[in-house]
């Protein structure tokens, strides 16, 4: 069976047994759509075998255009074993929405081999997109915030009403940096920006930092392949080979 040719996205492709007759159906299928589409990603907890396995016969479909991503601690520490620069390695990665909370920031920005997550995605924040585009980090407390994006910030219960919002420029660098609690709730937007800046264009991007969350989206991939027995046998041979070398 064919997709419609009208057909123009797809709302979640839940994965959760991969072997090549697998494969060659999402390529069959779906390839064009993953061509054409932003796609949302969200890989849950695997091993380092298995996640080799995704980024080999998986990724490749669809590392170009991830524009958001919802990552944790174990996998990203994994993928980023696969592709130190996995983050900035996706060209249209805008978003991504962070798991876990003790997820702690580090500089220098730097996404090499020796690099420490935190300081990766301190580079991507740090690396621009090519239509200027802010990126939009969603996580718990954090203790930085780069040029020209949206964080989307959870503070703990008990610190939440200690937390003070604010509006700084700095006349030098013609930059402003706000915090904006949202609706009296624990979330806040810290926004850094240019001071003469499009009061649409960024208030729209707000709005969209504020009503984004990763189930909501469209052309969302789930890939939830967690044990062996969700491989094929010719693909778990094969993995189980590599081990043994």
């Amino acid at each position: 069976m064919q997709l419609p040719r009208k057909a123009i996205g797809f709302k979640c492709i839940e994965i959760f047994y991969i072997d090549q007759n697998a494969i060659a159906f999402i390529l069959r299928r779906f390839c064009q759509l993953f061509a054409c589409r932003p796609i949302n990603l969200i890989i849950y907890s695997a091993s380092d075998r298995i996640l080799e396995l995704i980024f080999r016969n998986i990724w490749p479909m669809i590392g170009k255009n991830i524009c958001g991503m919802a990552l944790f601690a174990d996998v990203f520490q994994h993928l980023r074993k696969l592709a130190p620069s996995i983050l900035n390695d996706c060209p249209s990665l805008r978003f991504i929405s962070f798991n876990f909370d003790e997820f702690i920031p580090e500089f220098p920005a730097n996404d090499n081999a020796m690099a420490s997550n935190g300081q990766a995605v301190v580079k991507w924040l740090f690396t621009a997109l090519p239509d200027n585009v802010p990126k939009v980090f969603k996580c718990f407390c954090l203790g930085f915030i780069s040029s020209n994006c949206i964080v989307s910030v959870w503070f703990p219960r008990s610190f939440v009403e200690s937390v003070v919002p604010f509006n700084l420029t700095n006349e030098l660098t013609r930059e402003q940096l706000a915090l904006k609690r949202i609706n009296n709730s624990r979330r806040f937007l810290l926004i850094r920006c240019p001071i003469a800046r499009d009061e649409s264009k960024w208030a729209k991007w707000e709005e969209e930092v504020i009503d984004w969350e990763f189930i909501d989206q469209w052309n969302q991939i789930d890939i939830q392949i967690t044990n062996q027995r969700q491989i094929g046998d010719r693909l778990l041979k094969a993995m189980l080979a590599e081990v043994n070398e």
